[in-house]
């Protein structure tokens, strides 16, 4: 090894820091979009309360939209890991309405994250541009979540494909509808409703 040069350990070691940091970065980031907004969070205050310099959060995210973008997906890899144990030991059926029980667990659990971001979409374009891209990439996850319990039960492909994406549209329905009418009951007529539907679908197929 040549004099001077890191070992593997300390390139270990400067890893660590480095996620460290970032995590403290976007923890901060989450924290004072959620309760400013995009327009009010400076790269100075997030600075602040990740106690780090602005120079080091432009190092690590490079602007304020990208640092947006990334305390986003940040947010949801909770809901990506909780899927991802759902589906590991279920048959289709139970897997299904499992799914609904995860989203719904979702959004209740993280709804002061959630409303800003549903609030954010419909009132910016630039945030709406912004986080397009890592929104439809979870619906299109989502979507192929549902199919793959469909696919098992439903005799037709093309039309499980379809299906799935009809219950995925009318979950995020009910996830806006959730911050328009905060009424407990209307929200249990909604969740209902969406089992009913799902099990009237299925009433005639054969079990999985």
């Amino acid at each position: 090894m040549k004099q001077g040069a890191p070992t593997s350990a300390a390139k270990r070691s400067a890893a660590g820091r480095k996620a460290e940091t970032q995590a403290r970065i976007l923890d901060a980031a989450i924290a004072l979009f959620a309760t400013r907004g995009y327009e009010r969070t400076s790269i100075s205050s997030i600075a602040e309360r990740a106690h780090v310099s602005r120079s080091a959060v432009f190092w690590h995210f490079g602007d304020k939209e990208t640092l947006f973008q990334e305390g986003f997906r940040r947010m949801l890899v909770p809901f990506v890991e909780q899927f991802k144990a759902t589906l590991s030991h279920l048959g289709a059926r139970e897997r299904l309405f499992e799914l609904f029980d995860v989203y719904e667990d979702f959004v209740s659990e993280h709804r002061s994250e959630i409303e800003p971001i549903v609030r954010w979409v419909g009132e910016s374009p630039a945030l709406r541009s912004s986080l397009r891209k890592p929104l439809l990439a979870l619906v299109d996850q989502f979507v192929q979540d549902v199919f793959d319990s469909l696919e098992d039960l439903w005799p037709e492909p093309q039309e499980a494909q379809a299906l799935s994406a009809a219950l995925v549209s009318l979950m995020s329905g009910n996830l806006v509808l959730s911050f328009l009418d905060a009424n407990p009951r209307s929200a249990e007529r909604r969740r209902a409703g969406m089992r009913l539907l799902a099990e009237k679908m299925l009433e005639g197929l054969p079990s999985s």
